[in-house]
């Protein structure tokens, strides 16, 4: 389609829509078409197009020709359907049209524009299946929410002209149904037209970060404040973790330390995981330190280890160690990280850890960066070769990884 043509597509709906005349009144019982459409699970271009002329008349009952290029619009596809035939493998015939769901959802289309057409009876004949359904099509998920956004949408269309420096001409019109509409038109032109439903109301937008989960998002948005939701409770659970029962009774069994490898339960190592992914967050690394995830297991040559807070089984944090790449001087496991909840800081809770660490992996290499923290700690702590390392060690780590490659 030309711009001149998208434009006089544009001129005639938008003269369509400012045509004064009564609104149809709901009916409560399917029409002929909608009943044929539901049973055959699709409709013709030209009987969608006969379907609309019962209602919206306006501009000489030309809506039947803006159907193919309001469905361009609204990215629904128009395409080649077959009737089913007696026998398989007989020949067969076929039209061009849309699909049901496509169909419907370009009659929801058209009615957010104020165009005088009515979806819900057809919604409300699809609606008890697309709710038990996970997937859906835009068309679909449109057909799902037509009762919440039903004239409360902001519509945009734009014709294929385009727009050069200049001055722009505005018009404004606002329909008895409560539809305001607003034509850019630009050397005589139409550029773009919008439409603004009776109930849209423009809604107060700011970019919110929580300083406690660390997730930004925009206030006033139904899914990003559903999503906050979730990131905020999971962060809560890490922050300010609360008694675990099942890790209570491994404590009550025994006084070592309960390493969490590959054979641990699933449940143990997906506490080790969401503490590798918040200590990755928060010192921006750019992968996990963790070989598994909350689905599948850690590889072999991962351990793990959870503190407790006490005997109630409160997680206070987790350490994870390597023996996958050799430290310094042949130094069989590695220190990958140490994630403690901010709250159980600075009471001794590593110190107190530490003793036996050593004991089960020896004087360990502790991969860098170090915290200025972490290093006051190996400080006071640490084994005289994690101690000495602390001297130029990304220099000396780096070289020695280099050569053993």
């Amino acid at each position: 389609m030309t711009s001149e043509e998208s434009s006089k597509m544009l001129e005639g709906l938008f003269k369509l829509v400012k045509e004064i005349r009564p609104v149809p009144k709901p009916r409560t019982r399917l029409s002929v078409y909608e009943t044929k459409m539901l049973r055959e699970r699709g409709v013709t271009i030209t009987d969608l197009g006969d379907y609309a002329l019962l209602t919206e008349g306006r501009n000489y009952g030309r809506i039947e020709h803006y159907i193919e290029w309001l469905a361009e619009q609204a990215s629904i596809p128009a395409r080649s359907l077959l009737y089913r035939p007696k026998h398989i493998g007989e020949d067969t015939c076929g039209f061009y049209g849309f699909q049901l769901t496509d169909a419907v959802a370009l009659l929801v289309y058209m009615e957010q524009l104020g165009i005088m057409v009515s979806a819900t009876l057809l919604v409300d004949e699809l609606l008890p299946e697309l709710e038990m359904r996970t997937l859906l099509t835009e068309a679909e998920h449109l057909i799902l929410t037509y009762k919440l956004w039903t004239g409360r949408r902001l519509m945009f269309i734009q014709s294929t002209a385009k727009r050069v420096p200049g001055p722009e001409m505005v018009e404004t019109f606002r329909s008895p149904m409560g539809y305001r509409y607003k034509m850019v038109r630009q050397g005589g032109q139409a550029l773009s037209l919008e439409v603004r439903g009776p109930k849209h109301r423009e809604l107060k937008q700011e970019s919110i970060k929580c300083d406690y989960c660390g997730l930004t998002y925009l206030s006033n948005t139904p899914a990003e404040t559903r999503a906050h939701r979730v990131i905020h409770r999971r962060a809560a659970q890490l922050l300010d973790p609360t008694p675990n029962t099942r890790f209570a009774k491994r404590l009550a069994q025994t006084d070592h330390p309960i390493i969490v490898d590959s054979n641990a339960p699933m449940w143990m190592q997906k506490e080790v995981y969401r503490r590798a992914v918040k200590f990755k967050r928060d010192f921006r690394y750019d992968f996990v330190q963790w070989a598994g995830d909350d689905v599948n297991p850690v590889k072999i040559g991962w351990h793990g280890q959870l503190f407790p807070a006490g005997p109630d089984g409160t997680i206070a944090g987790a350490c994870a160690l390597s023996n996958e790449h050799p430290g310094p001087g042949g130094v069989e496991w590695t220190l990958a990280w140490v994630w403690i909840a901010p709250k159980y800081r600075r009471q001794g809770l590593l110190a107190a850890h530490w003793p036996g660490l050593i004991e089960r992996y020896g004087s360990f290499f502790i991969e860098p960066p170090l915290s200025e923290a972490m290093q006051g700690f190996v400080r006071s702590y640490g084994t005289e070769s994690q101690i000495e390392f602390l001297a130029e060690p990304r220099e000396r780590y780096q070289a020695e990884r280099e050569f053993q490659s």
